[in-house]
């Protein structure tokens, strides 16, 4: 079949929902080293929706600090007098751009692929400006809540003692961040450490989700050694988001390149300290 016919068939196809389902399904999909990074940072935190016009400006407690994240998203600031505060947003962005030639090269849907790795890319990003902001909240010598340290692998005694400098503030334990490396010391505790529900749930799917009656999250953004163990997000901190993720053409046809301007307008402050605890682990 030369490149003309071929070009007649895939117009014609193109042309209707099946058509279009039969040339997505003859795509081979790319040879990948490792799933795309899906953000979890913000199940941490009260996620608020800015209307146009508004200010990310919250009231907070007396004698409560606020730790939040610089205009320009490049350090941490803390706040503590004022009775009301402010949350700089900042935007997180990535340009993917593909070679025209590069499309009709690929034996999968290029473009749909450059775009997914983008968004994972400002997940990563995000995730990361969320983990800065707990680890600058730890290292204030006047923070609530005192790091645990941890000598060889994670003991459900130094788990249970960071649940508990959390509850000790009436804030119920609601995520656990960790590393995957520090996932593997959970799936071997013993049955005489896991109540018989979560053996079950454990010897069923090979993942142990919840633990205590908070959820398990792993991320590779989270640096192995280091434990999360966050309250619930209405007692943590808040996210307020002016623009969520957004994609918007940006190509350069006099290069003859396909691209795309994504971006998010976002800031991240957490509230106090009191709703979290860190565990250091040392092997």
């Amino acid at each position: 079949m030369d490149a003309k016919t071929r070009y007649e068939i895939l117009g014609r196809e193109v042309k209707t929902p099946a058509g279009r389902a039969r040339i997505a399904s003859s795509f081979i999909q790319p040879l990948r080293e490792r799933r795309d990074y899906l953000g979890v940072a913000r199940k941490a935190f009260y996620v608020h929706t800015l209307v146009d016009g508004a200010l990310s400006i919250y009231d907070k407690d007396a004698d409560v600090t606020a730790y939040v994240v610089g205009e320009e998203g490049s350090n941490i600031l803390s706040v503590v007098k004022p009775k009301r505060v402010h949350f700089p947003l900042f935007e997180i962005v990535a340009n993917p751009e593909i070679p025209i030639t590069q499309i009709r090269e690929r034996q999968f849907d290029v473009i749909e692929r450059s775009v997914d790795k983008g968004r994972a890319e400002i997940m990563a990003a995000e995730d990361t400006k969320v983990f800065a902001v707990m680890d600058a909240v730890q290292d204030d010598v006047a923070a609530p809540n005192t790091q645990i340290a941890v000598t060889g692998a994670l003991t459900s005694n130094a788990l249970a003692d960071a649940f508990g400098l959390v509850q000790r503030h009436d804030i119920r334990v609601a995520n656990i961040f960790m590393n995957a490396r520090d996932y593997t010391d959970l799936l071997k505790w013993d049955r005489d450490t896991l109540d018989p529900i979560t053996q079950q749930e454990l010897l069923k799917s090979g993942l142990m989700a919840r633990v205590w009656g908070a959820n398990i999250i792993t991320s590779r953004i989270v640096p192995a050694g280091t434990v999360y163990v966050c309250g619930e997000p209405e007692f943590f901190g808040r996210i307020p988001v002016r623009t969520e993720l957004t994609v918007v053409s940006a190509d350069r046809p006099w290069d003859r390149v396909v691209g795309f301007s994504m971006f998010e307008n976002l800031g991240v402050g957490m509230i106090g300290g009191s709703g979290l605890s860190t565990l250091r682990i040392t092997r």
